[in-house]
């Protein structure tokens, strides 16, 4: 796999069909394109909103840290007929903190996204998915009136 570049979550934005979520690295920004429920789960994890009970995201934290497993990151490693393709990259302890086993579970990257935010774990994509699907952009200063990711309504 070629190298991986650590992105940054801007948010979830209107698409013209459907939303978007927009990571960043750098001056690029890569659009995912994602199901509106997928969308809704990613906004919720990214504000941290409490539902009253664990939605399947949280599920499947809850699932790994009972298996004593841990989200290390997710990482978007290939574009393939305008299809992204990600996996959970999880880390097995055992009882001594000892590493036993690392696993790659293939995920969709929207679902990646949506446990990566709640586990607070980072977000990694292919340089090469990024040459070939990232769009230069000038990314607003913080003190600007931009709404980079605000325009999705949870």
């Amino acid at each position: 796999m070629s190298d991986k570049l650590q992105v940054e979550i801007l948010g979830v934005s209107d698409g013209p069909q459907h939303p978007v979520v927009l990571l960043r690295h750098d001056d690029r920004v890569l659009p995912i394109v994602v199901g509106i429920p997928e969308a809704h789960a990613i906004q919720v994890g990214i504000l941290e909103e409490k539902l009253g009970r664990p939605m399947t995201h949280d599920l499947i934290g809850n699932i790994l840290v009972g298996l004593g497993g841990e989200l290390e990151s997710v990482t978007i490693y290939k574009l393939e007929n305008d299809t992204f393709y990600a996996h959970l990259n999880v880390e097995k302890r055992n009882a001594q903190g000892d590493l036993e086993q690392i696993l790659r579970v293939d995920s969709r990257p929207s679902d990646g996204i949506a446990v990566a935010v709640r586990q607070k774990c980072p977000i990694f994509v292919a340089e090469e998915v990024m040459d070939g699907a990232a769009q230069d952009v000038e990314i607003p200063d913080e003190d600007s009136d931009s709404d980079w990711g605000t325009s999705w309504e949870t």
